[in-house]
């Protein structure tokens, strides 16, 4: 008989998942930081998009580590907010045409990128569970 492992294995994909949004997360919170400190001249709103960026890539950092079933859930909403944002920099900065184009393809990007990452930690997540529920003491 085995006894269940105190410790929650992590897949390499999840650990680096984790250092990605982490990543984000210090990116969008860099970002705060500049604007609050009128480093640089952004419109307030952009500041409040990244402070939200900022929070949810930060807890989809920390629940990818731990491996909470929510984790897939804030991957998906960060690829969402972002992607929004990205799509949404054209009025807020009143681009011109010519610098429009790559915006809704950088949005689409980005929102891929968080659907992927969410359906990669629902896979890891689900594949860690199943492995702990079949080392139950009673049950080899």
């Amino acid at each position: 008989m085995e006894t269940p492992s105190t410790r929650p294995r992590r897949s390499l994909g999840r650990a680096v998942l984790t250092v990605v949004f982490a990543l984000f997360a210090l990116s969008a919170w860099w970002q705060v930081v500049n604007d609050v400190m009128d480093r640089s001249n952004e419109p307030a709103i952009l500041t409040w998009w990244q402070v939200l960026i900022c929070a949810v890539a930060a807890v989809a950092a920390w629940w990818s580590w731990k491996g909470v079933r929510w984790a897939p859930a804030f991957a998906l909403l960060y690829g969402v907010i972002t992607g929004a944002m990205v799509a949404s920099l054209a009025p807020i900065l009143a681009l011109p045409a010519e610098s429009r184009q790559g915006l809704w393809i950088g949005g689409a990007l980005v929102l891929g990128f968080g659907l992927w990452s969410a359906w990669w930690l629902q896979r890891s997540i689900r594949r860690d569970r199943a492995r702990e529920t079949s080392h139950i003491v009673g049950f080899d």
